[in-house]
């Protein structure tokens, strides 16, 4: 298999002994000869993070390190391409959920509406 510089992939999780050792998978399409098509496999790669905190679940752009860092380590995070639970669309910046673009103005009028309710006093629980 040939050596890709630059790849995009989810943060798995954190190494215990080594916080700045982040685990990092990539889809990587794999042609298959004889049905004549691509397959995605996953691959798992030990990722030093130093300039830029990710967290789980963040979508983040990796590359080859000049050398080693150790013998499992050889890739280092460049950027956070999407974080986790802030999505937000690449062509118009705006938020979205799903499908639909989050209006900002009705979501501050919900907040300011949702910090004034009242709690119940004869709620049954």
């Amino acid at each position: 298999m040939t050596s890709i510089a630059v790849m995009l992939g989810q943060v798995l999780h954190r190494e215990v002994l080594k916080p700045r050792i982040v685990n990092v998978r990539v889809i990587q399409q794999v042609y298959d000869q004889r049905l004549h098509m691509f397959f995605p496999e996953p691959k798992d790669f030990k990722v030093f993070e130093d300039k830029v905190k990710v967290n789980h679940g963040d979508i983040v752009k990796i590359e080859q390190l000049p050398e080693k860092l150790s013998v499992e380590v050889e890739h280092e995070i460049v950027e956070v391409v999407f974080p986790m639970g802030r999505t937000v669309d690449p062509l118009t910046g705006k938020r979205c959920r799903g499908m639909k673009f989050i209006d900002e103005d009705s979501r501050k009028e919900e907040s300011k509406r949702v910090a004034e309710m009242k709690e119940w006093k004869d709620y049954p629980l």
